[in-house]
């Protein structure tokens, strides 16, 4: 698990995303993770990564 930029705490995996709905084809892209630390000012914020690159973490919700 990727580790929250802010406060180094490990992220908690939230859900994955993709091209998963309706009349697509099902393909999932990417994970998104969520900080859990409620002392870190990046607390239930989103970050994401692709599945072909997990090791670069990006912030924000995937678009």
């Amino acid at each position: 698990m990727p580790e929250c930029p802010c406060c180094g705490e490990q992220l908690h995996y939230d859900e994955y995303f993709g091209r998963i709905a309706a009349h697509q084809d099902g393909k999932v892209l990417g994970d998104i993770y969520k900080c859990r630390n409620d002392e870190c000012e990046a607390y239930q914020q989103s970050f994401y990564t692709w599945r072909n690159n997990p090791n670069e973490l990006h912030e924000g919700y995937p678009v």
